[in-house]
């Protein structure tokens, strides 16, 4: 078996991350991840042979992708906010679409249990709060960002910003 080329593994993990976000988690298939990487036909499979390990790994790049973000400006959660709400909404939904999933796969939901409690971790450490606080604030985020995706006209740019700047006072 030749050794696994991350660049396209990272490809097809983008691929996935815009499927979910735009058809949802049933509009996840290993083909529709190919077409949209613009790769051979089975070479989502080759990498990702089930759809459990397909969902883990969007999970794990939409992960990778956060926690760069969260490290390059671990001090401007409103900027993350914002890009949340922009410039990486796809991840966002994508992440949204995993964790209803999760509800009827028990290893997704291990794999995103991890990786909440690692973005807990960071955020934790990034800001020295404690385990408490930081859960608190990011699941205040979570929430913000889900409402902000889902219904927009419910909470508009100027209260997000208005939210971010007491938290993070």
């Amino acid at each position: 078996m030749p050794p696994v080329n991350h660049a396209r593994r990272d490809r097809l993990g983008d691929a996935a991350i815009e499927i979910l976000a735009s058809a949802g988690a049933r509009g996840l298939t290993h083909r529709a991840v190919d077409l949209h990487a613009g790769e051979p036909p089975g070479t989502t499979s080759r990498y990702f042979r089930t759809r459990d390990a397909l969902l883990t790994a969007a999970a794990e790049r939409a992960r990778d992708l956060h926690f760069a973000d969260l490290r390059a400006e671990r001090q401007d959660l409103l900027s993350i906010v914002r890009n949340a709400l922009g410039a990486n909404r796809s991840r966002h939904l994508a992440m949204f679409e995993l964790f209803l999933e999760s509800t009827r796969r028990p290893a997704l939901r291990e794999t995103l249990t991890e990786i909440r409690r690692s973005q807990i971790e960071l955020i934790q450490k990034a800001r020295g709060l404690s385990e408490s606080e930081a859960t608190s604030l990011v699941s205040a985020v979570t929430g913000l960002v889900l409402i902000g995706l889902t219904t927009p006209s419910a909470i508009g740019p100027d209260e997000v910003e208005h939210l971010m700047r007491a938290w993070a006072a």
